[in-house]
């Protein structure tokens, strides 16, 4: 017994001869069989355009299955398998857009303090002017991390104008 050859797509062995080879390769069956196991891997989005210009096999929907299978001219993808494969494509682009999107860079606050101080002192050195302790970048109203007290004021903040009752 000589060497066999295994073919993967059709789950058969037959002796590794160049004709016997050449003659399976070119057999319709292999093709199909060929061609069905390529289609499982196919991009959702070629599959989708692909698949949604084509008219519905009524071969298919009448008895389940259609002698042509892949080579079929018509589709085989009901409505709702194309809604499916659509609505899995828009959650993929969702996924990629959420993965890319850029964050906003915010300093640490060491170094905002850092800045601050610099500016500050040269500020005093320079004039007289009296600045503001609660002034800072707008990017640090974004960090969740900051304590009460380096928080900016709001106006909400003060609602209670009673200022005569302060320190009583």
């Amino acid at each position: 017994m000589g060497r066999r050859y295994y073919c993967d797509y059709c789950d058969k062995t037959f002796i590794d001869d160049l004709e016997a080879r050449r003659k399976h390769l070119t057999s319709s069956h292999h093709i199909k069989l060929r061609k069905l196991h390529y289609e499982q891997h196919r991009d959702p989005r070629t599959v989708l355009a692909e698949e949604s210009v084509k008219t519905i096999c009524r071969r298919f929907i009448q008895h389940g299955e259609c002698q042509f299978a892949g080579n079929c001219k018509y589709t085989h993808y009901s409505q709702e398998e194309l809604l499916n494969l659509k609505q899995q494509i828009q959650l993929d682009d969702y996924e990629k857009q959420r993965k890319t999107r850029k964050v906003p860079e915010i300093p640490s606050l060491e170094s905002w303090i850092e800045k601050y101080n610099q500016k500050h002192n040269k500020a005093d050195k320079e004039s007289d002017e009296v600045l503001t302790p609660w002034s800072y970048p707008e990017q640090l109203e974004f960090r969740s991390d900051l304590p009460p007290s380096l928080k900016k004021f709001k106006p909400d903040n003060f609602k209670d104008d009673d200022f005569d009752e302060w320190g009583a």
